[in-house]
C-alpha cells in the first residue's frame, strides 16, 4: 500500500512540474502582456515583460516577481491570447473567473514586437487593434 501511495505521489509531482513548464513556455512566446479588468467594482491588473518581470495588482495590493508569477501565469493560460482572437472571446474567457466583468483592456506584444490591443466594455462594441 505504501509503495502504491509513493508511486501516485511521484506521478502527481511530475505532472505538476510539467504543467508549470507548459505555462512558462507559453509566456516565453510573449514579449509583454498587460491585462486590466474591472469586475465587482474592483480593478485588477496583470503584467508580464520578457524575460522575467511579473506584476499583479488588485486594488491597493501589489505583488511582484515570484509572488506575482502564479497570478500572471494563470491569467495568461485563461485568456490564451494570439493574433487572431477576438475581444468578445477574451471577455468570455475572463468571465469564467470573473462573472461580473464590466470592462477589460488587454495589450499584448508578441515575439515579433507586434502590438495587439483588445478592449471590451459591457454594453459597448468591442475594440480590436493591431
Amino acid at each position: 500500500m505504501k509503495k502504491l501511495l509513493f508511486i501516485v505521489m511521484a506521478v502527481l509531482l511530475l505532472l505538476t512540474s510539467f504543467l508549470g513548464q507548459v505555462r512558462a513556455d507559453e509566456l516565453m512566446d510573449m514579449f509583454s502582456i498587460r491585462v486590466i479588468i474591472e469586475a465587482d467594482e474592483e480593478v485588477y491588473q496583470w503584467k508580464y515583460d520578457s524575460p522575467d518581470y511579473y506584476e499583479f495588482q488588485h486594488e491597493d495590493r501589489v505583488l511582484r516577481d515570484e509572488e506575482a508569477k502564479t497570478q500572471v501565469d494563470n491569467m495568461a493560460v485563461l485568456i490564451n491570447v494570439n493574433e487572431n482572437v477576438k475581444a468578445e472571446t477574451l471577455a468570455e474567457r475572463i468571465k469564467e473567473e470573473f462573472p461580473k466583468l464590466e470592462s477589460m483592456d488587454i495589450r499584448w506584444r508578441n515575439g515579433d514586437s507586434e502590438l495587439y490591443t483588445w478592449r471590451w466594455k459591457k454594453n459597448d462594441q468591442p475594440v480590436e487593434e493591431s
